[in-house]
């Protein structure tokens, strides 16, 4: 088992803040400007829950993914849905608050994975690592591995999780070591080793890179 954001530790910000600090003079101006790392770690949903959630942020801006899921919501008496709820509504009901068609097929074939004991408990999430919650969602058509990376941040409040493929970490980081191409996922990969064990809250920093 990973070790957790959620251990009502704060010092593990600190101890991560500290480290990235003295990876460099540019890690340790941009801590410095932002000061600590705040994850707003979401643990209420189920993991199946927290899922759909992000499937439907899947390549939205934040607002518009934030709209179709309270319209989501409403259709479920703005309570988020358990799959029993979710696979006995009307499939044309739910995509009328705004999923493609993909999407719909997604969040319904999550709804039957569970209901089929297919997916993992809250318990049982929290005894699988990184790599093995990764392998089984991305193995679900229309979930991919930013979609899952997503969860394991803001959900499961994994310490060491890098989104490689994560535009706005790419584009950032450019900016922040003021270099002439934007990095590829593989040389996000490589550089983010020195950020190790706390990559998590690297990305959050580069998020929030003004």
């Amino acid at each position: 088992m990973q070790e957790n954001l959620l251990t009502g530790n704060k010092h593990i910000y600190e101890e991560a803040s500290d480290f990235l600090s003295k990876i460099d003079s540019d890690w340790k101006n941009l801590v410095k400007r932002k000061g600590p790392c705040n994850i707003k770690i979401s643990s209420n949903l189920e993991p199946y829950q927290s899922l759909i959630k992000s499937v439907i942020f899947q390549q939205l801006h934040p607002k518009a993914g934030n709209a179709i899921l309270e319209r989501f919501l409403e259709i479920f008496n703005d309570k988020f849905p358990t799959d029993k709820f979710i696979l006995k509504e009307s499939p044309i009901k739910i995509k009328s608050c705004g999923l493609s068609k993909n999407k719909l097929s997604t969040i319904l074939l999550i709804a039957s994975l569970n209901i089929n004991k297919k997916l993992p408990t809250s318990n049982e999430i929290t005894k699988m690592t990184d790599n093995e919650i990764i392998k089984l969602f991305s193995s679900i058509k229309g979930v991919g591995e930013w979609t899952v990376q997503m969860i394991l941040i803001f959900n499961l409040g994994r310490l060491d999780i890098i989104p490689q493929n994560d535009l706005a970490i790419r584009k950032n980081y450019q900016k922040f070591k003021q270099l002439n191409t934007i990095l590829s996922p593989k040389d996000i990969i490589d550089i983010s080793k020195v950020w190790r064990p706390y990559r998590s809250i690297a990305a959050w920093y580069l998020w929030h890179l003004e």
